[in-house]
């Protein structure tokens, strides 16, 4: 199946599945994993985005994060498909971009790249080669291909494939570690 097809597919999966029991226990036992997961421990500086619907919510991370004494760095998209990380704070200003995604208004100070991890955003992941399915812009791939850093997914059990069921491409980024439900559910 072509990546265009694959990615209208894995939308629709998530549309529905996020409106279940199971994905809220998913999402829970992910956030745990995450929480205990020696390279997020030890990370001072992480970059995640905000999250939309339909994914995995990201501010209950955030929060740990800044808990946890950690820096936080959200990305500010350009139109030229670049993007840096910003530090986010609760006292940062956002704006909504044209993908939906709300990401900082001001972005000339207090840039981090690359921060020394981050938690990348996906439709789909699979185990075989750590391959990511992105929305389609390649913001992450060309970030990453200029700013080689640690990179962890998270996924729900209808993200996560053993086996690559779309195509992989030589731009594609693959990540490093993929945090997923225990693999006998």
């Amino acid at each position: 199946m072509d990546k265009v097809s694959f990615r209208k597919k894995q939308i629709d999966i998530m549309d529905e599945f996020m409106k279940s029991d199971q994905a809220q226990k998913e999402i829970n036992d992910i956030y745990l994993q995450l929480f205990e997961d020696a390279g997020f421990i030890a990370a001072q500086s992480v970059g995640i985005t905000m999250s939309i619907e339909n994914e995995i919510p990201t501010f209950p991370i955030i929060k740990k994060c800044w808990n946890l004494g950690k820096n936080v760095y959200i990305p500010k998209t350009f139109n030229d498909y670049s993007m840096t990380f910003v530090q986010y704070t609760p006292d940062t200003e956002l704006e909504t971009s044209t993908f939906g995604v709300r990401e900082p208004k001001n972005y000339k100070d207090n840039n981090l790249n690359p921060p020394e991890l981050i938690i990348t955003p996906g439709l789909a992941f699979s185990e075989d080669q750590k391959a990511r399915l992105g929305f389609g812009a390649g913001y992450y791939d060309r970030y990453l291909s200029q700013y080689p850093t640690k990179t962890i997914a998270l996924a729900l059990s209808r993200q996560y494939y053993l086996k690559t069921q779309w195509p992989v491409y030589v731009l594609d980024k693959s990540v490093d570690q993929i945090i997923s439900v225990s693999k006998d559910k």
